[in-house]
């Protein structure tokens, strides 16, 4: 993932430099701290010396003055009432002080003072007056205290400080860039799986349990994916049944007219022949107009359907059904069972209802081919105020698996089916507002697809008026 690598990258620029640049900056500062608390504990040392023995009434001689600077690793110079050094305990420190001291002393002061020497070396010198009643000989004593050793000691501290900063700075690099890793992991977790998405994979998913902005923006990928794949899903159905539906229209069209034409000769036949034979032509008749009907949900394929509802009885739209499928069922060794209560009536599109019984039922009889027995029922549940019609068979069932994709798109499981008749039968039930659904049959032990539809009471007592 080149561009998380660069985010890495730069996270870790933007994030370890600044941190750096502060602790060089806190290197800096606290080498200069330790350094000027170095050089004040040198010149408080030299100004203690120096009132010590401003104070003391001693007898300042050279011989004193050697012994004390060797005690104090101090340097000592005694000035005349004119500024000259009269003694001094360092034969480099007198000359040294001398163009130094003559420009103190042409500044304005006021008892003791300090001031810094540059040659042989730094050093801090306390300038301390003396009395006239101690030692009316000299005027003031001039303390001069190198800074090697405290410079030396700053050093040793910088170092120190230096390697204590660089192991504060390795462990705080190593945290932040464990944050940073913890951050750009997951992102390139994420990047790779909207590649996958892009790339057409729709079965994958990210398992990140945070509870954070990435484990909220995971969640939503995953469910973004799902929602894609439902839809490519849907979209895919769809085009299967638009393509289907176009060629199905084609056929349904060339179809269309010679059925018209055999159903015209039909009524004209029953109009002459022997009544005793009528019922024969009335079963024809009933075919090509249930012929007619497959005709016209073909032609409705992939568009949305409605429903022309009247009061219609449940009762005796199955049992036409029975009558018009019971000789080819009998034929094939299905013994068919209807169940329905002669009163129960609903409004509903009798012509397109009766299409997706008989869908139902040829799926049923086709389920059995060495014969069985198939049941239709209807019945109202009142709780739910919605009116079922179920046709179920003894025949081997359908898995579980494959029920959700039967009802989602054309899918057959015979060797030569298109999968349309579960899909006209969907599209009977919901432009009636209900639904299909496929479960398995507690009576017979095979299949059981049942059309459920909304019913009311007042539907029933108009259809029974």
């Amino acid at each position: 993932m080149p561009v998380i690598s660069s985010l890495f990258v730069r996270l870790s620029l933007a994030l370890l430099g600044p941190l750096l640049l502060a602790m060089i900056v806190a290197w800096a500062i606290g080498v200069g701290i330790v350094r000027r608390a170095l050089e004040q504990r040198v010149e408080g040392q030299s100004r203690n010396a120096a009132t010590v023995l401003a104070a003391w009434g001693l007898p300042y001689t050279p011989e004193l003055l050697r012994r004390l600077a060797a005690l104090q690793q101090h340097d000592f110079v005694l000035l005349d009432h004119d500024g000259r050094i009269v003694v001094s305990t360092s034969a480099t420190v007198g000359p040294a002080l001398a163009q130094p001291l003559a420009d103190f002393l042409a500044q304005p002061r006021d008892g003791v003072a300090t001031f810094r020497l540059a040659r042989p070396q730094r050093s801090i010198a306390v300038y301390q007056p003396i009395d006239a009643a101690n030692d009316p000989r000299y005027s003031a004593l001039v303390a001069v205290a190198p800074l090697a050793d405290a410079e030396a000691a700053a050093r040793r501290a910088a170092v120190w400080l230096g390697f204590a900063m660089l192991a504060a700075a390795a462990l705080l690099c190593g945290l932040l860039l464990a944050v940073v890793r913890n951050i750009t992991r997951p992102l390139s977790q994420l990047s790779g799986l909207a590649d996958r998405i892009a790339a057409g994979e729709r079965e994958q998913s990210l398992d990140l349990h945070r509870a954070d902005e990435i484990g909220a923006l995971a969640e939503a990928l995953n469910s973004m994916m799902v929602r894609l794949r439902d839809y490519e899903s849907r979209l895919s159905s769809r085009s299967r049944l638009s393509a289907l539906g176009d060629i199905s229209a084609r056929l349904a069209h060339e179809i269309r007219n010679p059925l018209t034409g055999l159903k015209l000769h039909l009524q004209l036949l029953a109009e002459r022949i022997d009544p005793r034979e009528s019922a024969r032509v009335a079963r024809l008749l009933a075919e090509v107009e249930r012929l007619e009907l497959l005709v016209s949900s073909t032609l409705m394929l992939g568009r949305e359907q409605t429903a022309e509802r009247e009061p219609t009885s449940l009762a005796g739209l199955i049992h036409e059904v029975a009558d018009l499928m019971g000789p080819s069922l009998a034929h094939r060794g299905v013994e068919v069972e209807h169940r329905c209560d002669r009163s129960l009536c609903a409004s509903v599109d009798s012509a397109r209802l009766r299409q997706a019984i008989l869908n139902l039922v040829t799926n049923a009889a086709d389920a059995m081919p060495n014969g069985g027995r198939l049941l239709i029922a209807a019945g109202v549940d009142e709780t739910s105020a919605n009116v079922s019609i179920a046709v179920e068979d003894s025949g081997p069932g359908v898995p579980e698996a494959i029920r959700a994709s039967l009802l989602e798109g054309p899918v057959s499981t015979k060797p030569f089916g298109l999968g349309l008749g579960l899909v006209v039968c969907r599209d009977v039930a919901a432009a009636h507002g209900g639904a299909l659904a496929i479960e398995r049959s507690a009576e017979l032990g095979g299949g059981r697809f049942v059309i459920t539809l909304p019913w009311s009471p007042q539907t029933a007592a108009s259809g029974e008026a």
